[in-house]
């Protein structure tokens, strides 16, 4: 067997290199884990980690284990719960890590909810806006005695409120609408916004008095702004819808003009005299005859035949026409 005699000088060096490795490796393992918890500690999440409530100093290889140690639901936003020490620490050694581990846990510790409120201000700002945006740019509009219901102090995180009404519901009077609340794209709580609304359109009205069975004209009528909160029966914002109808009943100057005051006049009244057409395909029949009611167009009435003073029935065409069908 040889034997090589190392050169004094490297083996100094190594002798060096392995005391260095010796004294990392002595210092390594004997590095302890150190967690320490304050008695009052504040927390973001629904669920709560030992990193969240902790400060750890542990080996690199280590931390990011010892950091996810899930400990217990957090409180709901804005309350808070208190934990036991001794919780908290078999939680925490229920992991064996084979190192030294120095804890620091008072008896109790108390946990905060982090939280963040919307403000009545801002919820009355949400319905104004969804009022604004779904009630006609033309239509002028007041709210009072808004209300919220159902609000609690909300997660932290990016906020979203999203409000929606039923497809029954009208924008005015008493309105009742939805804030769905959103945390981070993802739903918490649905709030009540409800107020009253005061509208204001241009709606058709009487511009002077007009009496029962009046046939209306252009003259008759005018556009006037009226709080329509507590109307109930349907009107009219366009002058042509009521041009050509005939008022039922009395009417006074400025009155709004409701649907149900108002009907389509007859083409053809009771007691007119009328010509009525019998038609085949080789013969047409002309004859006179008296309407024995009123009529509209399409509609079939009865017709007395002034030659025969039979009743026949005929189909109205227009004001003195009516059409015998063969």
């Amino acid at each position: 067997m040889l034997l090589f005699e190392i050169p004094f000088h490297l083996r100094s060096i190594l002798v060096e290199s392995v005391i260095i490795c010796c004294l990392a490796f002595s210092a390594f393992a004997q590095q302890s884990i150190t967690i320490t918890i304050p008695p009052k500690t504040w927390v973001n999440d629904q669920r709560v980690y030992l990193k969240d409530v902790a400060t750890i100093n542990a080996p690199a290889h280590l931390s990011e284990k010892i950091a996810n140690i899930y400990l217990t639901y957090a409180p709901k936003p804005g309350k808070s719960k208190t934990v036991k020490g001794s919780w908290i620490e078999a939680r925490i050694k229920a992991i064996n890590f084979f190192e030294e581990i120095s804890l620091s846990i008072p008896e109790n510790v108390e946990m905060f909810r982090s939280s963040q409120v919307v403000t009545q201000d801002d919820y009355f700002n949400y319905f104004n806006d969804f009022v604004s945006k779904n009630i006609g740019s033309d239509v002028r509009f007041e709210i009072s005695r808004f209300q919220v219901k159902g609000d609690e102090p909300l997660p932290v995180g990016h906020l979203t409120i999203d409000v929606q009404r039923q497809t029954s519901v009208d924008l005015r009077g008493f309105v009742s609408l939805t804030a769905s609340i959103l945390i981070n794209d993802v739903f918490v709580q649905r709030v009540g916004l409800s107020g009253w609304i005061d509208r204001f359109e241009d709606i058709v009205c009487v511009a002077q008095p007009l009496d029962r069975n009046h046939s209306i004209e252009q003259r008759d009528i005018v556009l006037r702004s009226r709080n329509v909160s507590k109307v109930k029966d349907s009107y009219y914002t366009r002058l042509e819808d009521v041009v050509g109808k005939r008022i039922k009943r009395k009417a006074g100057n400025g009155e709004i003009i409701f649907s149900s005051m108002i009907e389509v006049p007859p083409m053809i009244y009771k007691g007119n005299t009328v010509t009525i057409i019998a038609e085949s395909n080789a013969l047409i029949i002309k004859t006179t005859g008296i309407a024995q009611s009123n009529g509209y167009p399409g509609e079939q009435i009865r017709v007395k035949n002034t030659m025969s003073n039979k009743i026949v029935q005929a189909i109205v065409v227009d004001q003195s026409t009516v059409k015998v069908q063969y």
